[in-house]
């Protein structure tokens, strides 16, 4: 491993000791994947504490190494004469190293053989003038339902081997082998161990080996253990430090900031895993960490939304983020969604993942083809998007078809918040107080409408660089017609895109016609509303259970003639004592409200759909392309202005303005949700305002670093006004390498093939290494080093692609 990038990181680094099986270089299993987190230890507590969950089945079990040395036992952290430091890490490994004593240092390198087998390689180095001896205790400790299991030393085949056998835990019984040892029980304690007794010689190395499998009997786990002490690890480690080259090293004279980048790397690669068998490639996870990958159903439906299956969100980012390290990973993302498209080009939101039968399929948001264009600049496969794209005009195409569009005016509506992608929104949240609850489906929204402006330029790009004329017609008329669908949203006085009613088209503020009326058979409103709006009922009080009710709306519709709707309370979106609902139609004037069979315990508010409130949903069009300056410029000018967006980790998803804006997105919407800035930045960045972007990239990047130093992870999202991760560990969560390449001007396609030369404005200077060449970037201008080939140096200003010579001089 002498090419990884060596690092001294302590336990007040920021790091991620994580690990997780490599699936592009190992087995895995979507249904039992084991996990494990290295706890470095500090002060008096124990050091080096390999630890997991098996995926929920225990509470805590951990492996620790503790040694005997010249009198002294070592294992709490402040006992080392060099306490642990992380010096090099890659996808499914991680090396440690720290010193018994000032002349003996010992070397741990941890490796995730697969899903269900973990071992270490421990490296003695001995400077002394003379042998010296030292025993190590390798000790298991299982606990389950806050009680410490048991362990025990069994007899193993071949010969007269030991191993120790943690148990039965859930469905599994896990075994761990020492190479060498014998076995002896603590004194005072129950906890066995196994040991082994070393003798090194005088400025000598001795190397021992353990390995942890755990399989659904002790002897198929001893057996698993077995087979990977049998093998040369040497070749293995050999396949990492190879894979790890394409992997771009990242120097920017912060070397703190480095490891956040290079932790980012590791992790996104750690998110792959070998899919259920409804899907032909590797998918990603939301995060494998300890606590998850376990399913006992063995399909994976009884897995909660921390494992089964990522949002399209999620998988778009993963996509983009080893794009340019790993191309199979990245493809086999889209081709899962492309596998399970159905004849009318329909595809769900989260291939593969079983869906509980009350449950139905959810299309996928339109933004497959965005990402197809987005891998093919870092893959430049054009087999791949030959391949894909007859199935992306059908997905395309799909979303156009009347079941999306209810009014038919061809500007489709949302089905679903899940589509969105963000449940907190102040126009549409219904279980928080705060939220309006809006039904999705009756608002036409600018981030659809600029997802498929985005898809169909996509495609058009895609179908150009084929080639494709036939397509590129077909396409023509699509973009031209959502792009003027597109503008229609502008709101002139706001400077913005805004929200519309889907019937009347208007975005109005709303209006509360009658405030917590209690056991009314009849609720007076007679009110004239012009232009005409659509009525929300929100109903508060009572109990968890629904209730069983009917309310009927009477008055005018938008040209005058009478109407009636009646509204059961089964229709309201019920969570915690309150709920919501949105009329079907829209009202010039209403004149009452019936209620029947509604207890007193309840409170009923009648108020009209308010379209006018902002979020960061409403700047997509930045991002999908095609806009004016005009636009451009005054979506760019709000979501830089410090009152409005511009916040000191980010832009975030509501606008401090808003009295629901809230930095923690606790008690309001807000928060800096990795996703929604990628696509911000990826906006800024394509109408030029370069330095904007990477003020913002730095600025999340902050927060990232932070939260990883004090949590040793990354989070869902991050408070926006201070560095703090909030939510759960989650991949989305992880700094976006695709934006860091993109703010620094750099694609290093191949050791022959690089594009940079775009404004460079990180400030410092930084240094990008991949696939064997160099790009140094500064202010002053980039330099690109070829293996074997004299350094080549560019003006910045245009972005440009610099081919290796063939004849170097």
């Amino acid at each position: 491993m002498k090419t990884l990038r060596r690092w001294k990181l302590d336990t007040e680094q920021p790091y991620c000791s994580t690990l997780a099986a490599d699936a592009h270089l190992s087995t895995t299993r979507y249904a039992d994947d084991q996990s494990w987190e290295l706890n470095l230890g500090v002060g008096e507590t124990t050091a080096l504490a390999l630890q997991t969950r098996y995926g929920g089945r225990a509470g805590l079990v951990s492996i620790v190494p503790m040694w005997q040395h010249e009198g002294r036992v070592i294992h709490q952290y402040q006992a080392y004469a060099i306490p642990p430091l992380i010096t090099a890490f890659a996808p499914g490994y991680l090396r440690v190293q720290a010193s018994l004593s000032l002349q003996l240092a010992v070397q741990i390198e941890y490796w995730v053989m697969d899903s269900n087998a973990v071992g270490a390689k421990i490296t003695l180095s001995n400077a002394h003038d003379h042998e010296t001896e030292v025993t190590l205790d390798l000790l298991g400790v299982v606990g389950i339902n806050n009680r410490e299991q048991k362990v025990a030393i069994i007899p193993l085949e071949p010969g007269e081997q030991l191993g120790m056998a943690l148990g039965k835990i859930g469905n599994i019984e896990p075994v761990i082998r020492l190479e060498g040892a014998a076995s002896t029980v603590a004194d005072g304690a129950n906890t066995t161990k196994l040991t082994r007794k070393l003798s090194i010689g005088s400025r000598k190395k001795t190397v021992v080996r353990w390995v942890h499998a755990a399989l659904p009997t002790w002897k198929e786990s001893a057996a698993l253990a077995l087979k990977w002490l049998e093998q040369d690890w040497s070749k293995a480690f050999s396949r990492i430090e190879k894979a790890t080259q394409a992997i771009p090293v990242i120097e920017t004279g912060d070397e703190t900031l480095d490891s956040v980048l290079a932790t980012a790397w590791q992790q996104w690669v750690q998110g792959f895993i070998n899919p259920p068998p409804a899907l032909p490639f590797k998918m990603v996870v939301p995060l494998r960490y300890p606590e998850r990958g376990f399913s006992l159903s063995g399909d994976g439906s009884d897995i909660d939304r921390t494992w089964g299956g990522s949002s399209p969100q999620q998988s778009y980012l993963a996509a983009m983020n080893v794009a340019p390290i790993n191309t199979e990973l990245a493809q086999g993302i889209l081709r899962n969604y492309l596998a399970v498209q159905k004849p009318d080009g329909w595809i769900d939101w989260k291939p593969g993942q079983p869906l509980l039968p009350t449950q139905e399929s959810t299309l996928c948001p339109p933004l497959l083809a965005r990402l197809a264009w987005t891998l093919f600049q870092y893959t430049e496969d054009e087999a791949f998007l030959r391949e894909s794209l007859p199935k992306l005009v059908r997905f395309f195409n799909r979303w156009l078809q009347p079941d999306q569009d209810a009014d038919g005016d061809g500007f489709p509506e949302w089905q679903s918040e899940a589509q969105m992608g963000y449940a907190f929104l102040p126009t549409f949240a219904a279980w928080q107080t705060w939220g309006q609850g809006a039904d999705i489906r009756t608002v036409e929204t600018p981030d659809l409408i600029a997802y498929l402006v985005s898809e169909a330029r996509s495609l058009g790009e895609i179908a150009n660089h084929l080639h494709d004329e036939t397509t590129q017609k077909q396409l023509q008329p699509q973009i031209d017609r959502l792009t003027a669908a597109l503008e229609s949203l502008w709101n002139t006085e706001a400077r913005r895109f805004s929200y519309r009613d889907r019937d009347t088209h208007s975005t109005q503020a709303g209006q509360t016609l009658f405030n917590e009326a209690r056991g009314m058979d009849v609720i007076p409103i007679a009110a004239d509303l012009k232009p005409a709006a659509r009525i929300l009922l929100r109903v508060k009080g009572g109990t968890d259970v629904q209730p069983n009710c009917t309310f009927t709306l009477e008055g005018s519709d938008p040209s005058g003639a009478p109407i009636t709707e009646s509204i059961e309370g089964s229709a309201l979106d019920w969570v915690r004592g309150q709920g919501v609902v949105s009329s079907r139609g829209t009202f010039s004037q209403l004149d009452r409200v019936k209620v029947d069979r509604l207890s007193r315990v309840y409170l009923v508010d009648v108020l009209t759909l308010d379209t006018a409130k902002e979020d960061l949903t409403q700047y997509l069009p930045l991002w999908a392309g095609g806009l004016s300056t005009e636009h451009a410029s005054a979506l760019i000018a709000r979501l830089t202005d410090t009152q409005i967006f511009w916040r000191a980790t980010g832009v975030p998803m509501v606008p401090a303005t808003d009295p629901n804006y809230d930095p923690s997105n606790a008690d309001g919407g807000g928060g800096i949700w990795p996703y929604w800035q990628t696509l911000i930045m990826d906006g800024l960045i394509e109408h030029g305002a370069i330095a904007q972007a990477t003020e913002l990239y730095k600025r999340l990047l902050n927060a990232q670093a932070a939260t990883l130093r004090q949590h040793k992870s990354f989070r869902e999202f991050y408070h926006a006004e201070r560095p703090e991760g909030l939510g759960d560990r989650r991949l989305s969560g992880i700094p976006s390498l695709h934006l860091l390449l993109r703010v620094l001007g750099v694609r290093i396609i191949s050791a022959t093939s690089v594009w940079t030369g775009s404004t460079f404005a990180w400030g410092s200077p930084v240094k990008i290494t991949q696939h064997g060449v160099t790009v140094e970037r500064s202010a002053e201008q980039t330099v690109i080093t070829f293996p074997g080939i004299e350094p080549i140096t560019l003006e910045n200003g245009k972005m440009q692609h610099i081919q290796a010579p063939t004849n170097p001089a």
